[in-house]
């Protein structure tokens, strides 16, 4: 809430979290699910995707804020708008759940999606990370 009244100031070009730069706009609509009883995980967590050499890719940042690891999912044949939803949803999953996600777990969002957990060097990101492969 104060970030976005700082934001909400006639000069502000900018808020520096989660290792980026938000545009006071995007925050502010971002937090907007606070108003509606969400949590604001795009405020909170950045979601960095790139193309790797076999698939799409995609990776937290901030989650260890949050004492848990950074996720990541690699290799993707999924486009980068599914990706970023599936990976989106694990995170809100997770933070707003309470649930901490361990190395060989499976996790899925319908009856029949069971998508497997590792834990390893990270790819994109400093440290260890969980990959799940989507």
């Amino acid at each position: 809430k104060l970030c976005c009244v700082c934001l909400k100031q006639e000069h502000a070009i900018g808020l520096y979290t989660s290792g980026t730069v938000f545009q006071p706009q995007f925050y502010l609509e971002a937090a907007q699910m606070l108003k509606d009883g969400g949590l604001p995980v795009l405020n909170l967590i950045y979601f960095g995707l790139y193309q790797g050499e076999h698939g799409m890719c995609s990776y937290t940042y901030g989650m260890t804020a949050f004492g848990r690891e950074e996720i990541e999912v690699l290799d993707s044949e999924a486009d980068f708008q599914q990706i970023r939803e599936f990976l989106f949803n694990v995170v809100y999953y997770c933070l707003d759940s309470g649930v901490e996600l361990h190395d060989g777990e499976t996790i899925g969002f319908t009856e029949d999606q069971k998508l497997r957990i590792s834990r390893s060097e990270g790819a994109a990101v400093e440290g260890y990370s969980l990959k799940i492969n989507l």
